[in-house]
């Protein structure tokens, strides 16, 4: 049994994990930066978030059936020095490098960041009570949008004060390391796992509320990297890289409300009005021009969206508590639903000719997520 108490000393390499999750995610906005200095390739630029996404499908079941053999720890460590080294490839490479690094080096990352999201999901599931799980996750969720808060106002810095973007990467590299040095250097627990534990994952979605969850994740992460493809391209000036700041910015508040939320109300109750209030959103967006309604019903999605991932992640764990690395596995391996936004956004824009006509592809994602939390609230109920 857990203990009920939360072992501070863990928290907060934990939480530091989470902050490094982020890290992948600024591969969506960062691509519109990227795409100025390679005009002619535009259709090849839109598949970078791509490079990262798709090693969480190839990779998150075999990483999570490691785990249960070498350790949360050194999965999560392993990670780490991956994502150093995807961060730091193209930078290294040079400012006029060609797109070949950029995806070299995002694959990196992304081989990297499957197995941090594999390994501290389940860590912190480890040092917390089970009925406060999804709060704990939700404020984990608070670290890794920091990280994607932080993007605007360092990109923005960093060019008035030497030209270019590109020192985000050796940045953000190095906090990596220090997470890494962090986590090397706190004993953790490890918990036994079941035979086969995590090598099972795909038999764990005979279970329907682990089925719902894990494709409640998958659309999830699909409709964030469209958001992120999108923002930067809804607002047609130089600035419109801010609709990303105010995007994590709501995200932070709505994280912070729903950790308290979380512990006073049900979780998935939270969810179906979060996700009704998101549909709409979604049909300003795709309706309006004016910027100021776009900042702020982008801002407001990001509100929306905070509790998500923790809401699903929590719901399939405690429908199989004793496989909580197979659940990790699956719910990672979700995360490779990201790999289509790009590709299916740009055509959408292409086809259309309008950036906005972009939102129905994470309209489609977000209905899904309304009809999964009203299931498994009916279930609930039952």
């Amino acid at each position: 049994m857990r203990n009920e108490k939360v072992d501070k000393r863990v928290l907060g390499p934990v939480l530091a994990g989470f902050f490094i999750m982020g890290f992948c995610d600024i591969v969506a906005p960062i691509s519109g930066r990227i795409a100025v200095d390679f005009p002619t390739r535009q259709q090849a630029v839109s598949f970078l978030p791509t490079m990262v996404f798709l090693w969480f499908l190839v990779l998150s079941t075999p990483i999570a059936a490691a785990m249960n053999r070498i350790g949360r720890k050194a999965v999560a460590l392993t990670g780490y020095a991956f994502t150093a080294a995807g961060l730091l490839l193209p930078y290294a490479a040079g400012a006029d490098c060609a797109l070949g690094w950029y995806f070299a080096g995002f694959a990196l990352l992304g081989i990297g960041n499957t197995a941090i999201q594999v390994a501290v999901n389940p860590l912190l599931a480890t040092i917390v009570p089970s009925e406060r799980m999804t709060s704990y996750l939700t404020v984990g969720q608070i670290f890794r949008n920091t990280s994607l808060l932080l993007l605007a106002p360092i990109v923005t810095g960093l060019i008035a004060a030497t030209g270019s973007w590109r020192l985000l990467l050796p940045i953000y590299a190095g906090l990596t390391v220090a997470g890494g040095v962090w986590l090397q250097y706190t004993q953790v627990a490890e918990p036994e796992q079941p035979a086969g534990g995590a090598s099972s994952g795909f038999r764990l979605l005979r279970n329907r509320r682990v089925l719902i969850a894990t494709l409640g994740v998958a659309a999830f992460i699909a409709a964030d990297v469209g958001i992120g493809y999108l923002s930067v391209r809804l607002i047609d000036n130089p600035s419109s890289i801010l609709t990303t700041t105010g995007f994590y910015a709501c995200r932070i508040v709505g994280t912070l409300v729903g950790a308290w939320v979380l512990v006073r109300t049900n979780d998935v109750k939270y969810l179906v009005w979060n996700m009704a209030a998101a549909i709409i959103l979604c049909a300003v967006l795709l309706t309006t021009r004016n910027e100021t309604a776009i900042y702020a019903a982008i801002g407001l999605l990001g509100f929306a969206m905070s509790c998500v991932f923790a809401t699903f992640y929590a719901v399939a764990t405690k429908a199989v508590p004793e496989h909580a690395n197979g659940v990790a596995g699956l719910s990672i391996m979700a995360i490779a639903a990201g790999a289509v936004s790009g590709p299916v956004c740009g055509a959408i824009i292409r086809r259309a000719g309008d950036p906005h006509a972009g939102m129905w592809f994470v309209g489609a994602c977000i209905l899904y997520m309304l009809g999964a939390a009203i299931g498994l609230s009916r279930e609930r109920k039952s």
